[in-house]
């Protein structure tokens, strides 16, 4: 059994590589974009600083001007909806869908466009607990927190699909 199981390790590793499978928020951000700015128009300011750390931990430097940067990415709004999912008897709500959605582009400073508008959605389910009214607010902001750091994965992702034009000079 011993001498299959390498042989069979290798495989494995192969077939998940050659899939394009990724580790969960592992983003391939291309050479090229290797400083940006972070503009944020109509959104939430607290998307900034998690973007920046997240950008500066894949080695791509953050400009604070957006003068100073080649490619800007551009928050352009972003958005946090809260519906109703379940009810009680006593016709209270108990539990609600929160829905975060960021939408944003990538431009060079030039004025071309790498990537044109784009959405990302994160979802989760809130139950209410009306018996902890603090805690489920608490709760519910620890849920927009994270969902606030998957949908900056999501955007990570979305820069790694960026093409560049190859004509530009660096």
């Amino acid at each position: 059994m011993q001498k299959f199981q390498k042989p069979l390790l290798i495989i494995a590793f192969l077939l998940l590589s050659s899939c394009g499978f990724h580790l969960r928020g592992l983003a391939e951000i291309p050479d090229w974009l290797n400083n940006i700015a972070i503009v944020v128009e109509n959104g939430n300011r607290e998307l900034e600083p998690l973007l920046n750390a997240e950008l500066e931990s894949y080695h791509v430097k953050v400009s604070s001007s957006k003068t100073k940067a080649p490619y800007w990415l551009i928050i352009e709004n972003d958005s946090l909806q809260k519906q109703i999912t379940n009810i009680s008897a006593s016709t209270t709500p108990r539990q609600y869908l929160l829905i975060y959605t960021v939408q944003f582009s990538l431009i060079k400073n030039k004025g071309e466009t790498l990537l044109s508008s784009n959405t990302v959605t994160v979802n989760r389910q809130f139950t209410l607990n009306n018996d902890r009214i603090l805690g489920s607010d608490y709760e519910e902001m620890i849920f927009k927190r994270e969902m606030e750091r998957d949908a900056v994965s999501l955007i990570l992702s979305r820069l790694g699909t960026a093409q560049q034009n190859t004509n530009y000079a660096h």
